[in-house]
């Protein structure tokens, strides 16, 4: 079984940090905020999200990284990022316009992802999805409400010995 685990809002707090830089901001889109932002400051300047680079450095699964991107040099300043502090699993980089579970086959596999778009997109085409909040909130940040999915808070899961402690 495969393990996909999105990096924004599981991986490392991101969002909080981009969030606060576009406020800053004045006539500029956010579409054109994110994909001129310098994107190495931002990963080096975010938070590690509950030990997350640990598991994922220890996972015993077959685990990938699944991370939107805006640009480029999103993607490029994730890359490096994870490969600097010791994360070696594969990495998919998916542009924003494109969901998730056309980049990857998702039946059968499972989805960690802090956004229920991405989840339900994920569940549709046969794949198992898990809300992440790394507060242990039922809501994404988008105000979304979790109703359906098994929640974690941290990827402890990666290093454990049985699956099924996704279900708890």
């Amino acid at each position: 079984m495969q393990i996909y685990v999105d990096f924004d809002g599981v991986i490392l707090d991101t969002d909080a940090v981009l969030d606060s830089e576009f406020k800053k901001v004045n006539n500029l889109s956010r579409s054109d905020f994110v994909q001129n932002y310098d994107w190495e400051k931002l990963v080096n300047s975010s938070l590690v999200i509950n030990n997350s680079l640990e598991y994922l450095s220890n996972t015993k699964y077959e685990t990938y990284i699944l991370s939107k991107i805006s640009s480029m040099k999103e993607g490029i300043a994730k890359i490096k990022y994870l490969r600097e502090h010791n994360v070696l699993v594969n990495i998919h980089l998916v542009p924003t316009k494109i969901s998730k579970s056309d980049v990857v086959n998702p039946l059968g596999s499972i989805l960690i992802d802090d956004k229920i778009y991405n989840l339900d997109e994920w569940s549709k085409k046969g794949g198992i999805s898990i809300f992440f909040n790394k507060d242990n909130l039922d809501t994404d940040i988008k105000g979304i409400k979790n109703t359906k999915y098994p929640q974690i808070n941290n990827l402890s899961i990666l290093i454990s010995n049985n699956l099924n402690d996704l279900e708890k």
